[in-house]
């Protein structure tokens, strides 16, 4: 019980968290000997029993050494899946491929979660078409690739050459093939779709949807500093100073206005008063990540606003466009206060530029 009360005390749990958890591992210790460790697959149906958090108990079991993690690795399993019709040769190089992108490497840091899956289910199909006449992909030439890419939908063209610049550009680094066919292809351009000011009704709609201290804040920081919602989600108690009124944005610190400002008190007090004992070093937090130090998820960030036209990815854009519309089109003024890169800037003041052009063009006659 030491070590659970360790554990509590560390993510601030609640009283009542304690003693569930407490009663948890009473039963999962139980006609057990004292060194004998517990499945994490037998949690499962104990917790649901007792109606407590199976991450809980098991985070307090893994403290004191006595958890044997014997979880299915699901995401490894979707992988054979896709490629269980690929030659195995071709399968083994791609099956590293992903463990690399998904774990990183002492040089290369992981991806984010979601990637390798995802650059899976995109390479999968072309793997299965080379293994009906290939045995190994040192055997893949320029032309196969390009082949194999122009055969898909005009829309899906260059994820998939950048997906297998990633493949290749890893077996030629594993020294696994001779000639990288993919070094002299670069993706086509992407078409990028037109940026156009939020009208009016969209943003009053949000603005009214935004009924509580967490969505306020979350609106703020894309309406008012251009935050995307994958940056807000992170964002830590100690990347804002509020005596300073300065808050850090990834990784670019900007200045906080009054309206920031106020949401910022009014969230934070908010906060204080509803989880006054979590640990958690993030800005944002829910009745799940107050008992830990994860960020919100990502479904949670976009649930805010969903169903609206105007989301955070939009007020984010909307934020950005304003200022150029507003500053004039300089991408070297956008790219200072909303620190994005300078490709980005230029695109944002061209939009500007066009939207102005537009305005004080002469009507035709």
């Amino acid at each position: 019980m030491r070590t659970a009360d360790r554990v509590a005390g560390a993510y601030g749990w609640s009283s009542r968290l304690r003693y569930d958890v407490g009663r948890g591992l009473i039963v999962a210790l139980a006609c057990r000997p004292p060194d004998e460790l517990v499945p994490h697959s037998e949690l499962g149906a104990l917790t649901t029993h007792l109606r407590i958090s199976v991450t809980r108990l098991a985070a307090v079991l893994d403290e004191a050494g006595l958890l044997l993690d014997d979880r299915v690795d699901t995401i490894e399993i979707n992988w054979q899946r896709r490629l269980a019709d690929v030659d195995p040769a071709i399968r083994r190089d791609a099956l590293d491929w992903l463990a690399r992108l998904r774990n990183g490497s002492p040089r290369s840091k992981p991806r984010k979660a979601g990637t390798a899956s995802e650059y899976c289910r995109v390479v999968a199909p072309i793997l299965r078409q080379w293994s009906a006449d290939h045995d190994h992909l040192r055997e893949i030439t320029s032309h196969d690739v390009l082949s194999a890419v122009e055969s898909l939908p005009a829309s899906a063209r260059s994820q998939a050459l950048v997906v297998l610049r990633s493949l290749f550009k890893f077996l030629k680094r594993e020294k696994r093939i001779f000639v990288n066919p993919t070094a002299q292809l670069r993706p086509g351009r992407v078409e990028l779709s037109v940026l156009l000011p939020i009208d009016e009704d969209a943003y009053r709609g949000a603005v009214a949807a935004a009924t509580t201290p967490q969505h306020r804040i979350a609106l703020v920081l894309a309406a008012v500093h251009a935050a995307r919602p994958a940056d807000i989600r992170v964002i830590r108690l100690d990347d804002i100073d509020i005596g300073a009124r300065r808050i850090t944005i990834g990784g670019h610190t900007r200045r906080v206005e009054e309206l920031t400002h106020r949401t910022l008190l009014t969230y934070l007090d908010f906060r204080r008063q509803t989880w006054p004992n979590t640990a958690n070093p993030h800005l944002l937090v829910t009745g799940q990540t107050a008992n830990d130090t994860r960020p919100v998820s990502d479904y949670t960030i976009i649930q805010l606003f969903a169903g609206l036209s105007a989301t955070l990815d939009r007020l984010r854009v909307d934020r950005q466009l304003e200022e150029a519309l507003n500053r004039g089109p300089d991408p070297l003024h956008l790219a200072a206060v909303f620190g994005i890169s300078h490709h980005t800037a230029i695109r944002y003041s061209e939009a500007a530029r066009q939207i102005l052009y537009a305005d004080h063009a002469p009507a035709s006659t």
